[in-house]
C-alpha cells in the first residue's frame, strides 16, 4: 500500500497554548479530515489518521517548534497539503513548513531548546544555575495517579544559562524521557508562584 509520510513544522501562540496533548492530536485530526486529503487510517473498529506529535508540550507553553507528522495514502504535492492546511487550521496555530520524508523515517528528538522569563527573578539567579550545574544529582518527584515517581533531572539538563530575568535551558529526550522546563525552574530554587507565573517558551526540537 502506497505511503506518503510528511512532517509538518508549527508555532502555537496566544490561547492554543493552554490546549492539551489530547486536545492538540484532535485539532489536527479535524483539520486534515477537513482540508480533504487522502489520509491512511489504523486498522480496527476505530479508525484513525496515522498521525503523531512530536515531543509533547506541556500545557501552557507557547512554541516555536513542534512537530506533526502524518501519513497520506495517496501522494499530493506537499505545497498544495500546505496551502489547503493552512486555511484550515485556527487562531494561534501557524504553519511554518512541511517536509516529505521516508516512510519508516520517524522524528527522534535529541534535545529541546527553552526559554523562561521570570517576572520577579532573584537576584542570584546566575549564582542558582551554576550551583545547579555542579550538582551531580538533581532530584524531582512526579505526582502521578499510580503513586510518587522520582526522576534524576541533572542527566537531561545539558545547558542551563541565565540573564537577568531569563532562564535559558537545553533539555535532553529520548526514549528514557525527559525533564520538563518547570522542574527545572523548581530545581533552581523558585517558589510555586514564581515558577506559575513565568512565560516559559519552546524556541527548538533537535532531532538525532
Amino acid at each position: 500500500m502506497f505511503r506518503q509520510r510528511l512532517r509538518l513544522w508549527f508555532r502555537v501562540e496566544g490561547d492554543k497554548r493552554y490546549l492539551s496533548h489530547h486536545d492538540m492530536i484532535r485539532l489536527w485530526a479535524r483539520a486534515l479530515r477537513r482540508a480533504g486529503l487522502p489520509l491512511r487510517m489504523s486498522e480496527g473498529f476505530n479508525p484513525r489518521p496515522k498521525m503523531s506529535l512530536v515531543e509533547p508540550r506541556s500545557v501552557g507553553i507557547a512554541s516555536e517548534a513542534e512537530i506533526l507528522e502524518f501519513e497520506l495514502a495517496d501522494w499530493v504535492n506537499p505545497d498544495a497539503v500546505l496551502g489547503v492546511l493552512s486555511r484550515e487550521v485556527p487562531a494561534d496555530i501557524a504553519i511554518d513548513k512541511m517536509d516529505i520524508v521516508r516512510p519508516t523515517d520517524k522524528a527522534r528528538p535529541s534535545a529541546v531548546v527553552y526559554v523562561a522569563r521570570l517576572q520577579a527573578p532573584p537576584s542570584d539567579l546566575p549564582d542558582r544555575v551554576r550551583r545547579l550545574l555542579e550538582r551531580r544529582e538533581a532530584p524531582v518527584v512526579r505526582h502521578r495517579p499510580t503513586g510518587p515517581k522520582p526522576l534524576d533531572a541533572r542527566p537531561f539538563i545539558r545547558r542551563l544559562e541565565a540573564g537577568r530575568d531569563v532562564v535559558r535551558m537545553v533539555l535532553a529526550t529520548g526514549p528514557t524521557g525527559t525533564v520538563r522546563p518547570d522542574e527545572v525552574l523548581r530545581l533552581l530554587g523558585l517558589e510555586p508562584e514564581a515558577v506559575s507565573r513565568a512565560d516559559i517558551r519552546r524556541l527548538e526540537i533537535r532531532l538525532g
